[in-house]
């Protein structure tokens, strides 16, 4: 058994996910669990103070919990308040299972019909004039449309649906979404346009009533975000997760086809697979290729989901984030985050030592200073050299020891990277180590964070090593069994050098600050 999605609605964890049996979706009640100082318990703090169990009841009756010891200053509570997170891994203890196969990834792109402007997805003022979906399994696309289309002269296997107008189209839709919700949906820029359209459409047609019916829940929420100052609308269709490709993008392709000129889906397709959308230019609008060439339109329509389709066979951004997230045991959706994933793992890999995490202060800290940056000597230079450290962030913090538990409250006030540069005689107390901003670390105790760290990454040189392997057995007989074991090593790798570059932010904003 494995989950594609948990949410949770009240005292219920919403669960979907798939047996041997096949897809599930389920309603479960939880009671998670606390830790609080017990001289007899068997689990401790991360400073060494005995723990025992402790299960309130429902979330509902945890929240008061937590209320009512809030303000206790000799009675702490431990223990993560994510409960979704404490939920999968209470159901799943080990490595989690799953069946890349099996998960129901569906590909989406709307045409609108809109002749004066932008389509706003928060107005959805027109009318939606085709839709097409594909599920990764099988090479079918199904497109709804309310003009004469012709799926034989069309270079891909569809199944058209021809409706009589935007309503008739709408309802078809939704009729064959409810038969057949996915688990992941993506498409290129789908999470702010494709989705929002279409759940402000059905509202301004239907009603309120009818989006329910995109949800396996019967759920669906706002979700706006602000993206470079401009607030931009979004839903969760809860039980389903947004897997916007273009985010997936340029989160992990970054350091391996740079920055982009242009992510728009042409230049990104043209960058990435040398093809590019179908070319309308002797219409000069897409408005005016539908009303003269509908049967161009379609195929326009249908090629945009080809070429997303197309991109994650060709860079598998969305394998990647299953390894991430069923590494780490969150929902897919956090693996775009930092400190969610990160929260995940802590949890986990604390849990295995019997270790309770510590919960969250809500007060105001100080800010953490980031990576030091030194001025550049501006002109001309000879003798350049340009040095890359292997995995810099994860080695500073097993060198220097860095752990919410190791930290020394006292700080070196006049230590600075410029004097450190010097080499000055620094006199600093026994067993501890001092860092370039002048804090420091105990050294007499292995930090429970760098020995995850060091496992990490020591499995990661496995990791590589046997991909390496994997590479020259390929080489002799071309065998796919051997390049999808070269596939799935090259993800679990590459999920823990992004997990791992990623922690440093995570850890001093989540972890340091609780101490």
């Amino acid at each position: 058994m494995f989950y594609t999605n948990v949410d949770r609605y009240g005292n219920s964890i919403l669960f979907r996910g798939y047996d041997k049996r096949g897809p599930i979706t389920k309603k479960v009640k939880f009671e998670p669990t606390f830790h609080i100082p017990n001289n007899d318990g068997d689990w401790k703090s991360l400073d060494g103070k005995p723990l025992a169990e402790i299960q309130p009841g429902t979330m509902r009756d945890c929240k008061e919990f937590l209320q009512k010891y809030e303000d206790v200053s000799n009675f702490k509570v431990y223990g993560s308040t994510n409960y979704i997170h404490q939920f999968i891994s209470e159901v799943f203890p080990g490595t989690v299972k799953y069946d890349r196969t099996k998960i129901n990834i569906c590909t989406i792109d709307i045409e609108v019909g809109s002749e004066d402007g932008f389509p706003e997805p928060d107005q959805a003022k027109y009318e939606i004039i085709t839709i097409t979906i594909k599920n990764n399994n099988g090479n079918l696309y199904h497109t709804w449309g309310t003009g004469s289309f012709d799926s034989d002269k069309c270079s891909q296997n569809v199944v058209y649906r021809k409706c009589k107008d935007e309503r008739d189209l709408l309802l078809d839709f939704i009729e064959y979404w409810s038969d057949h919700i996915p688990d992941i949906l993506t498409g290129w820029y789908s999470e702010f346009f494709d989705v929002p359209y279409l759940v402000n459409r059905i509202r301004r047609v239907f009603g309120e009533e009818m989006i329910l019916n995109l949800s396996p829940w019967r759920r669906v929420e706002v979700n706006n975000k602000t993206i470079a100052g401009r607030e931009m609308v979004g839903y969760n269709i809860i039980g389903v997760t947004q897997l916007d490709y273009i985010d997936l993008f340029k989160k992990f392709t970054l350091n391996t086809l740079g920055q982009q000129e242009s992510y728009k889906l042409d230049h990104i397709a043209n960058v990435v697979l040398g093809e590019k959308k179908l070319d309308y230019s002797e219409y000069g609008s897409l408005h005016l290729l539908y009303k003269h060439d509908y049967q161009k339109f379609v195929e326009y329509n249908i090629k945009d989901v080809e070429l997303v389709d197309k991109l994650e066979d060709n860079l598998g951004l969305i394998d990647l984030v299953l390894t991430m997230a069923y590494r780490s045991k969150c929902n897919l959706g956090e693996t775009l985050g930092t400190v969610g994933i990160w929260d995940a793992i802590l949890y986990n890999e604390f849990k295995k030592r019997k270790i309770a995490v510590p919960q969250k202060r809500s007060s105001i800290y100080n800010t953490i200073e980031g990576g030091y940056v030194k001025e550049p000597q501006v002109g001309m230079h000879e003798w350049v050299v340009s040095f890359d450290l292997n995995s810099l962030y994860p080695h500073l913090i097993m060198q220097y020891n860095m752990s919410p538990e190791t930290i020394v409250n006292n700080i070196i006030p006049e230590v600075t990277v410029d004097k450190l540069l010097d080499m000055p005689e620094i006199d600093i107390p026994d067993n501890t180590c001092l860092t370039a901003t002048g804090q420091l670390f105990r050294n007499d105790v292995n930090g429970i964070i760098p020995q995850i760290i060091q496992e990490y990454y020591d499995e990661r040189v496995v990791i590589k090593e046997k991909m390496i392997d994997a590479k020259q057995r390929y080489e002799k007989n071309k065998s796919k069994a051997v390049e999808r074991e070269i596939s799935l090593l090259d993800n679990n790798q590459m999920a823990i050098k992004i997990a791992m570059n990623s922690f440093y932010g995570a850890l001093a904003n989540k972890y340091f600050r609780y101490f």
